[in-house]
């Protein structure tokens, strides 16, 4: 099916398909009232600043146009802190804000590449990129409240770890499903070794 595809249209389905996979999970969870206060269209919105920019980084980084990345990596910032809420902004240092988010999705862009173009593997992809996302987000929560000197309890780290979890969990889903549809270069994980010059060093002893 991947090869039957336009190279364009590979790309926008890699964009829209974990959208509308994003939607169809948060709508579930609204109905089963797992959700919480916030409607599916708000919830998927929020989702977007992870999906979109390993989407797009996937997409760049296949054509050799990886250095995107920081652009990428700086807009989802950008987007990211504006998005948080005024109480957010105004109880956190603002610079501090941005570095730290900064790092998380420059972090977040090499799992992307690590999981996706370095591991062989569809399940193994999708599974590398769930629990490296989990550890990604978990140190990074972990080291904003320690610098913001807030006190990091038991219940608080299981907090966090377990949100990780069903984020990356849902994200790691959703892209899945794109890249069914878009065709991921080989993964070079190994070297092979050129035996030629062997025989032709027994044929001259």
């Amino acid at each position: 099916m991947q090869n039957r595809l336009h190279p364009i249209l590979q790309a926008i389905l890699l964009v829209i398909i974990p959208v509308v996979v994003l939607y169809i999970i948060n709508q579930i969870l609204a109905l089963t009232g797992k959700l919480g206060d916030s409607s599916p269209l708000t919830s998927t919105l929020r989702m977007l600043i992870f999906v979109i920019p390993s989407a797009l980084y996937i997409i760049l980084h296949k054509y050799k146009l990886s250095y995107w990345g920081l652009i990428i990596t700086g807009l989802a910032t950008i987007f990211f802190v504006r998005s948080l809420p005024v109480a957010d902004l105004e109880n956190n240092n603002i610079y501090l804000l941005y570095i730290m988010n900064f790092l998380y999705f420059g972090l977040f862009l090499g799992l992307t590449y690590l999981a996706y173009f370095l591991v062989n593997g569809f399940k193994l992809k999708n599974l590398v990129f769930i629990v490296g996302g989990v550890m990604i987000h978990t140190i990074s929560l972990m080291g904003i409240l320690l610098i913001n000197k807030e006190e990091l309890y038991l219940a608080r780290i299981k907090q966090i770890i377990h949100s990780g979890f069903n984020l990356y969990l849902m994200i790691g889903l959703a892209l899945a499903l794109g890249l069914l549809f878009f065709e991921l270069p080989q993964a070079q994980t190994q070297v092979a070794y050129d035996y030629g010059d062997d025989d032709d060093d027994d044929n001259n002893l």
